[in-house]
């Protein structure tokens, strides 16, 4: 689908797949955002992790797959708008990692 940008008029592609993660993406991202700073984890350690879990319990009618991309997308969002605090998380390929870590996460 193309859609113009209201700025200078160019055509644009829409590369998102699925609208329903997208609107859900900001009341999502808020939620797990202080997990991804360094400030409020324990002595140090990450709290990323525990992003899925949270996720998971608030949007249950998300597959497991779809948690994985809304993770991975604020995961990327923290990273860009805080470049020089995000240096402790994981890169957003080893998330995936992550979820097959903690298998209680995952719902078919």
């Amino acid at each position: 689908m193309n859609e113009a940008n209201g700025h200078s008029g160019v055509q644009t592609v829409e590369r998102r797949r699925s609208h329903r993660l997208r609107s859900v993406f900001d009341t999502a991202y808020s939620m797990v955002e202080p997990f991804f700073d360094p400030a409020t984890g324990w002595v140090g350690p990450s709290l990323a992790h525990l992003t899925f879990r949270v996720v998971r319990e608030n949007f249950t009618e998300l597959t497991s797959e779809e948690v994985h991309s809304l993770v991975v997308a604020a995961h990327r969002t923290y990273i860009d708008r805080n470049p020089d605090g995000s240096d402790h998380l994981p890169r957003p390929g080893e998330l995936r990692q992550l979820l097959f870590q903690f298998p209680a996460f995952r719902r078919e």
